[in-house]
């Protein structure tokens, strides 16, 4: 009798998570577990380890100790800059990372959901900052990840702008079940964001997690 399947990663785990950079201890035995449908807030100063601790999260960069499990399937991410392929409209931004028979369809609807229906055949340079972030957003969800990951996609952009945009993203991910890690400077920011506050005090690599 065969043994049966292996049961599908949902959750990211991270356990007894140890990141040492240039002899600096910045995160220290972090163990924590994100589920899907939960967005995980990561908070500190600069150079407290919130970049390096997405990166492990990404699988770009290795931990000192322990491990991270992420979900199965696609990861997408959401940038400070919007990242878009500048020779190509809105929609072809978009509708390249889409799998599935009808990307193009996809493309048009994820225009609609972020408010550029009527943009989607313009290249970035056409489109206004807050618009090209949108775009990012819709291209990021459009790829249908289990895990997103957010680094600071609305910091230069102005308050009230960002605030939209935030908004924006929050309610599209209400009803995506993806596990989303989403860095910010702004603790405000991260209280409104999130079901998971973990904030990173630096070296010697302290931190403590808010549920």
């Amino acid at each position: 009798m065969s043994a049966p399947p292996p049961e599908a990663a949902t959750d990211l785990v991270l356990d007894h998570v140890t990141m040492v950079r240039r002899g600096l201890t910045l995160v220290e035995d972090l163990s924590l577990t994100v589920r899907p449908g939960q967005t995980l807030a990561v908070t500190g100063p600069s150079g407290a380890g919130k970049t390096t601790l997405l990166r492990a999260v990404s699988g770009l960069s290795p931990t000192d100790a322990g491990s991270v499990r992420r979900p199965d399937g696609r990861l997408s991410q959401v940038f400070q800059e919007p990242r878009l392929l500048p020779w190509y409209s809105a929609h072809r931004n978009i509708s390249l990372i889409v799998d599935g028979p009808a990307p193009d369809l996809a493309a048009v609807q994820w225009l609609e959901r972020v408010g550029l229906a009527s943009a989607g055949h313009l290249p970035p340079a056409r489109l206004s900052g807050g618009m090209r972030q949108r775009v990012a957003i819709a291209r990021a969800l459009a790829a249908s990840p289990t895990l997103l990951l957010v680094d600071e996609p609305f910091s230069a952009l102005d308050r009230p702008l960002a605030a939209s945009l935030r908004a924006d993203l929050m309610a599209l991910l209400a009803d995506q079940d993806v596990v989303t890690v989403w860095v910010t400077h702004d603790p405000q920011e991260a209280e409104e964001v999130s079901h998971l506050h973990l904030h990173l005090d630096g070296p010697p690599g302290t931190w403590h997690l808010d549920t």
